[in-house]
């Protein structure tokens, strides 16, 4: 029932954004942008987006490296790309726990270092999201009347930045001292435990943050992955008939990236409001192209999922029931204390 709930609740949720994109759109505006769309150059932005996965998983890597060296990039891909898919097809955005679970039900990574790297692979992502925006807004050519929406996402980004930021330092330093921690825990009641067992875990997936050597790799990467997103989706927008600059799409990415965490099915509807909203609001492009876009860069970036992920499910022999296993991995991790593994 809850499982029900959470599926209609989404469902509402993208019917109402897509309304608020469309309802004053078109059709036959719309239909006109989308069959002037340019297709193959949607293909290559396609290629492209699914590309940004070799440098995620890349930065996985380096992430698990203190407590499991040169884990094989086989696996993990394969995580990743069926973490994707369950996001985009079932409710509650529970993909995020499918790949740290199925990897480390499939490989030799403990589970809490597992859980605790993916934590931390969304931490450094806002991290690459904020600089790469900083970066973008010192170039980018605005709309005028766009400098109150502009500030707005300004000042919300820079606010998400500093909570990003705590947020990995606590980590870091629980990481660091672990074993006072655990004491603590000991001497505390078994809800207490349960959670700092759970923190302890996902701290577990910092360790790499505290080597210079691991740390340099690693923020290379994650700004290689979302440099690698924006070309994607700025190929996909240009195809789409928006004549924006690549400055833009920097601009644009923690509006996006917020509206593909909004818990809809496959991000529908959330994607679609961010995008229309940045290229009109910010960037003065026609409401009609901009609506065409969400719809022709979301499918870009949806569908080579859904086609390579059952794929690889065929392939590597894994179930959806083995996809809702590893998700339910996570109600045991604060069990009992969770092993760093061994540190280099």
């Amino acid at each position: 029932m809850k499982t029900v709930l959470q599926a209609l609740a989404g469902l509402a949720l993208a019917v109402a954004l897509l309304w608020w994109v469309f309802h004053d759109t078109s059709r036959a505006g719309l239909r006109e942008a989308v069959e002037r769309a340019f297709w193959p150059g949607l293909a290559l932005a396609a290629v492209v987006n699914v590309g940004h996965n070799v440098f995620r998983v890349w930065r996985w890597r380096w992430l698990l490296d203190p407590v499991a060296p040169r884990v094989p990039f086989r696996p993990m891909f394969v995580a990743v790309i069926l973490g994707y898919l369950t996001t985009w097809i079932l409710p509650g955005r529970i993909g995020e726990v499918v790949r740290p679970g199925l990897l480390s039900a499939r490989t030799t990574v403990p589970l809490g270092p597992s859980m605790g790297s993916v934590v931390a692979d969304r931490l450094l992502d806002g991290l690459a999201i904020m600089a790469l925006f900083a970066a973008g807004s010192l170039g980018a050519r605005f709309a005028e009347g766009s400098a109150a929406s502009i500030e707005k996402i300004r000042s919300t980004a820079f606010a998400f930045l500093a909570v990003i930021a705590v947020g990995v330092v606590v980590l870091v330093a629980i990481a660091a001292s672990r074993t006072t921690f655990e004491r603590w825990l000991a001497r505390r009641a078994a809800p207490v435990r349960w959670l700092g067992h759970a923190i302890l875990g996902f701290s577990s997936g910092m360790e790499a943050l505290r080597s210079p050597r691991r740390l340099i790799p690693i923020i290379v990467h994650s700004l290689l992955a979302w440099l690698t997103i924006a070309l994607g989706t700025w190929i996909g927008i240009r195809a789409s008939g928006a004549d924006v600059g690549f400055d833009a799409v920097l601009v644009m990415l923690p509006l996006l990236a917020l509206g593909v965490a909004i818990p809809t099915p496959g991000g529908v509807g959330g994607y679609h409001a961010a995008m229309q909203f940045g290229l009109t609001r910010l960037f003065g492009v026609d409401p009609t192209i901009a609506a065409g876009a969400g719809l022709l860069v979301h499918i870009a970036i949806v569908v080579p999922i859904l086609l390579l992920g059952p794929v690889l499910l065929r392939v590597e022999g894994v179930s959806w029931s083995d996809l809702v296993a590893a998700a339910r991995q996570i109600k045991s991790l604060g069990a009992a204390p969770v092993s760093s593994g061994a540190t280099r």
